[in-house]
Order: structure tokens, then sequence, then C-alpha cells
């Protein structure tokens, strides 16, 4: 029976010890005993999470919104200079009193003795209406164009025409001379408004790019989490298999017993190590699914995730020179540092076109029309004057105006000089102070700009010598585990030995596999640090 045994240990030694590097931790999905059994593992590509990211990502939503408001920001400074029409009519019905003197024939004479004073009513009847256009200049100027048309009866005695028909057109131009002239002055606001549009624009960007980055993080993270569990995963099942080897080794007398204490002690340390990474997994997958806000019906948190894509190498040449220039033109903080530095410079401009002095020209030019007839009677019986209608109107009033006998006009020039200028002396001097603040901070937001471009640039060479470094001392550790099996087989070494190297060949495979991810987040933060992100990750922003 003892025989027996040492054959058995012997044959099965080798298969379980040697055969080479590559299958000693290959990589696999375990099942831990006892695991409790939940739904099945959600599948997902890193070109489906940027998708579903840029999709439910609340931050990015929240950011979107800006621009647009911003966009009617623009369309209010603009309302400035909308011209307006205004229209209006009205009709008035007026009973005064009024006192005359007659006579006992009822004929009015106001000189003549024995005659009498009576209170008459005076009617006045009129209907008026304006239509006029004004529309405000960018260069500083406005001009008004108004037309009114007035039609009135009257009873009074005194009255020529008791009906009349008036027209009236009236011209005016007003031009700002010093203060306010220009379209660049004038347009102060909508050139602030359309930059700060642009700003809200590269903040959204910007907003894109770090919920971008946190799901590519979050994406390889969950990747190398899961790599270094199955990584873990085989250590244990290495273990387990030494363990029960030395168990019968010892039972057939080849070992001491001190060897399968030995050998527990690692199976219930690298145990740990899968318990840990277990749960590493779990909190890699939470850290994924806040970034793409997965929503909360279903069992979306309770499905595992499974990602698809695996971080192999990518080749990222390096150009630290050309990746300056690219970052100062793209980069979405900078775009709006310089911004900053255009709004600093309009309001400069703005501030110093008011210490000037308020000289303001006013051109005005009136034509007027009337039309009208005397038709009025005076009703003895009633004691009141009528008029009858002729067929006097409006036509008649514009072909008065129509011939320019009735115009005048007016020039005139305002000027006014403020005393000190206090105001505008103090917003000049802030607004000068407001440039010199925003040029330092585009230069310190450039200056960390380029450290960051140079940062993300030494991490992609550090990471690309990692990996061969890394991919190197997986060979060598694999070359140490055989070498020691094979003493171990031959009585030369010892179970512990042997898991020690194993422990050494999981390390140095856990180091590829994090040299691997780092590297591609590198290359991420590179583009990131660029202002390029989009285009490497062939997303629109809108």
């Amino acid at each position: 029976m003892s025989l027996f045994f040492r054959m058995v240990a012997l044959l099965a030694l080798p298969a379980l010890l040697s055969g080479g590097a590559a299958p000693v931790f290959q990589a696999q999905e375990a099942t831990p005993p006892g695991a409790p059994v939940g739904p099945p593992p959600s599948q997902i590509s890193l070109s489906d999470a940027i998708r579903m990211g840029m999709e439910n990502n609340l931050d990015v939503k929240v950011a979107s919104v800006t621009p647009r408001i911003r966009e009617q920001n623009i369309l209010l400074r603009e309302a400035a200079f909308d011209p307006n029409v205004r229209i209006f009519a009205e009709k008035r019905d007026d009973t005064f009193p009024t006192a005359l003197r007659t006579v006992s024939g009822g004929t009015a004479a106001a000189s003549i003795s024995g005659s009498e004073e009576v209170i008459f009513p005076f009617a006045r009847k009129q209907e008026n209406y304006t239509i006029s256009f004004q529309d405000p200049l960018r260069w500083g100027g406005s001009y008004q164009a108004q037309l009114d048309m007035t039609r009135e009866i009257t009873s009074s005695a005194d009255a020529f025409l008791p009906l009349q028909y008036q027209t009236a057109l009236f011209l005016a131009y007003n031009q700002s001379l010093l203060r306010n002239l220009g379209k660049s002055v004038n347009e102060t606001q909508i050139v602030l408004a359309q930059n700060n549009n642009e700003m809200s624009r590269s903040e959204y960007r910007s907003q894109v790019f770090v919920s971008l980055q946190d799901i590519e993080d979050a994406y390889w993270e969950l990747v190398f989490a899961r790599q270094d569990l199955q990584v873990k995963e085989e250590s244990l099942r290495l273990a387990q298999e030494l363990l029960k080897l030395n168990r019968i080794k010892v039972e057939v007398g080849t070992l001491p017993p001190i060897e399968i204490t030995t050998a527990e002690a690692e199976v219930a340390s690298r145990d740990q190590g899968v318990i840990v990474a277990e749960n590493t997994v779990r909190d890699a997958e939470d850290t994924l699914r806040r970034a793409l806000n997965m929503p909360k019906g279903g069992d979306a948190w309770l499905r595992p995730i499974e990602p698809t894509d695996e971080p192999s190498f990518l080749e990222r040449p390096v150009d630290l020179q050309q990746d300056l220039e690219v970052a100062l033109a793209n980069r979405p903080d900078l775009v709006q540092a310089r911004l900053e530095v255009d709004n600093a410079n309009t309001r400069l401009a703005f501030d110093k076109n008011q210490l000037k002095w308020d000289l303001g020209f006013r051109g005005t030019y009136l034509l007027s029309g009337l039309a009208g007839d005397n038709p009025s009677f005076f009703d003895p019986n009633t004691g009141t004057f009528f008029v009858v209608p002729l067929n006097e109107d409006f036509i008649d009033s514009y072909d008065s105006l129509a011939g320019g006998d009735f115009d005048s006009w007016s020039v005139s020039l305002n000027l006014n000089i403020p005393i000190g200028n206090n105001a505008a002396q103090a917003n000049y001097t802030a607004s000068r102070l407001a440039l010199e603040q925003a040029e330092v901070s585009y230069e310190r937001a450039r200056l960390g700009a380029e450290v960051e471009v140079r940062i993300a640039a030494r991490a992609i060479l550090t990471n690309r010598k990692r990996i061969e470094a890394a991919e190197k001392n997986v060979e060598l550790q694999r070359k140490k585990v055989e070498a020691e099996q094979k003493k171990f087989e031959n009585g030369m070494s010892t179970s512990f030995q042997v898991l020690e190297f194993q422990e050494d060949l999981t390390t140095a495979l856990g180091q590829k596999n994090r040299a691997l991810v780092d590297y591609r987040k590198s290359i991420t933060a590179l583009e990131q640090a660029k202002g390029t992100l989009d285009d490497y990750l062939n997303v629109t922003v809108q």
C-alpha cells in the first residue's frame, strides 16, 4: 500500500507543479464554493459604456443647459437694437359750458344794449391717430418717423374751421458724437454675451471630458479588478492542489507533517486575498454604475458587470512639443481663460469710452397739413351751434402736407461735461485691473496645462517601460517557479519555497495587469490634458 501511494505521488507531482508557465496562471472565471447564485452578468464594451454615460450622466445634463440659457442672453442684448412700431388711436367727445350774450330776437350780439348772458354748451369731438417708428442704431444713433392725424369738430363760435383734418409728419435723428459713438462701444453687451456663451460651451465640453475620463478610468479599474481576482483565484487553486499533494506525500512518508501546515497556512492567506479581490470587484462595479448613472429600477445594480474589452497594449507615440501646441489650442479651460481676457478688454474699451464728454446731435423736420371748412350754424331754438359735415377728409390734409408749404426744422448740439467724472474713472481703473488679473489667470492656466501635458506624456513613457519590465518579470518568475518545482520533485526544495515563488509570480502578473491598465489610463489622461479626449474616443460634443 505504501508503494502504491509513492507511485501515485510521483505520477501526480509533475502534472500538478510542472508543465510550463502558460497554464499555471491562465485567466478563468471561478465561482468560490458557497457563493450566492445571482443574475447573469451584463456584458459591456468600453464604447457602450461611453455612450451610456453620455446619455445618462447627470453632470453632463446639467452642464448642457447653460449654453442654451446663454444663447437667450445674446438675444436679450441684441433686443436693445430692435426697431419699435407704436400705434395709437383715440376718440374723444367733450362738452363744456360757455356763456353768450343774446337779445330778444335770439341773435347773438355781445355789444348790444339790453342783451343778456346765456349759458350754452360747447361741444368738441376729436379722433386722434398716431403711428410711429423708432430704430436705435448700432453706431450710437437713432431715428424716428411719426405720422399724426387728427379729425376735430367743434361748436365754438370762434373757430374759423369747426371741421378740421390735421396731419403732421415728424422726422428726428439723434447721434452721439463723442461718448457712445461707434459700433464697438454700443455692441459691448452683445460681445460679452457672445463670449459668455462660448465660455459656457467650453465649460460643458470640459464637463464632458471629465465624465468621459471618469467612465474610462472606472471601466479599466473594473477590468483590472476582475483580472486581479482571476489571478488570485488561480493562485488559491494552485495552493489547494499543493496542499492535496502534500497530504498524499505525508501519508506515504515522503514529506514531514509540517509541510501540510505550511500549505494550509498559504491556502488560508490566499483565500483572504480572493475575498478582498471579490469585494474590490463589487466596489469597481458600483463605481462604474455611478459613472454611467445606471437606473435604479430592475436588476441593473444587482447584475455583475463583465467588461468585454481588454487593456491590450496600444502604441501611442509622444511628441511633447506638438502635444503642448495642441493643448494650447484645444483645452476648454484655456479657451475660457482667453475669453475672460477678451471680455476684460471689451469692458476696458467701453469704460475708456465713458471717460469722454457727452456730445449729442439732434435734427428734426416737421411737415404739417390742414383741411376743413366752416359750415357752422346757430340754432336759435336750442341756442347751440351745429356743424353740417362736408366731403373733406384726410386726403385733402395729406395734399396740403405733401405740398411742403408748411414745414419746420431744427438742429441742436447738447454738450454734457461731467465735473471730476469720478464714476467713470473708477470703472475704468477697475476694468484695467480686471484685465491684468485675467491675463495673469490665463498665464496660470497655461502653465498648469503645460505641466499636466508633461506629466501625462511622461506617464505614458513610464508605463510603457513598466509593461516591458513587467512582462520580463513574469517570464522570469515563471522560470523560477518551474525550476523550484523540479527541485521540489527531486526533494531539494520545500513546499514553502514553491509557494513563495508562486506568490512572486502572482505579484508579477498583477503588476503586469496594473501596468497595462495604467498605460491605457495615461493615454486618456494625455488626451484630456490636450483637450482632444472627444476625438480620441470618437465622441461628438454638441
